[in-house]
């Protein structure tokens, strides 16, 4: 899971971006940062030195020999604002088993069933997200717990389902590096993150670990 897009031509190791040496290999849903202005004007015709925000999610910064101070703070920027739209895309719905009506839940159930390879996380506050086809389905266990409903059954009905992932501290020893940066608030995409969070050199939609020896930027 790449969640931004670096380019440079320093060797620079970072497990969570796409680092490329020009704009032909990048990952065009996700924010870019094209370091030094030398190299910006190599790659781009129509730049400016007064405007570093080139078009939505294409942006440059100096590189660390041009001017240091940018170069360090556009980084920590840069880094915060992927953080921050990783997952953007994923739609979020909260199933309010006390108002909705039972047509609606019957809908999200069968939709639920539907799901090929379901991914499901319990979180600390008792919230059940349920993720597949870029859907995230939020359930309250504590209101689920209010009406009646026994939450170990319906934790097994979802464990039964073909091909379904629970995930508990696994989420964590898998994608460290990711979970560890993001709020507590977007615990709904721990399931999006341990699907495509696996270290693999190979793949586009997993974390690269970079082989490059250089320090981290």
């Amino acid at each position: 899971m790449h969640i931004g897009n670096i380019v440079t031509n320093l060797d620079i190791k970072e497990e969570n971006y796409n680092i490329i040496n020009n704009l032909d290999d990048i990952h065009n849903d996700l924010p870019t940062l094209i370091i030094g202005w030398s190299l910006t004007k190599t790659l781009l015709d129509d730049v400016s030195i007064l405007h570093k925000r080139i078009k939505e999610n294409l942006q440059w910064t100096f590189s660390e020999k041009e001017r240091k101070v940018d170069f360090e703070i556009d980084i920590e920027l840069f880094k915060k604002d992927c953080y921050r739209q990783l997952g953007k895309d994923i739609i979020y719905v909260y199933i309010d088993i006390i108002h909705s009506s039972k047509s609606k839940i019957k809908k999200i159930i069968n939709k639920i069933k539907s799901f090929k390879e379901p991914i499901f996380y319990v979180g600390k506050n008792k919230m059940l997200y349920i993720y597949d086809e870029n859907i995230v389905f939020g359930i309250d266990l504590n209101m689920t717990n209010l009406i009646g409903v026994e939450n170990k059954k319906l934790l097994k009905k979802i464990s039964d389902l073909p091909n379904s992932i629970l995930i508990k501290n696994e989420i964590f020893n898998k994608c460290s590096g990711i979970v560890k940066k993001i709020n507590n608030k977007n615990n709904k995409i721990l399931p999006y993150i341990y699907r495509h969070g696996e270290c693999n050199e190979n793949s586009h939609s997993s974390i690269i670990c970079s082989k490059r020896q250089s320090s981290k930027f």
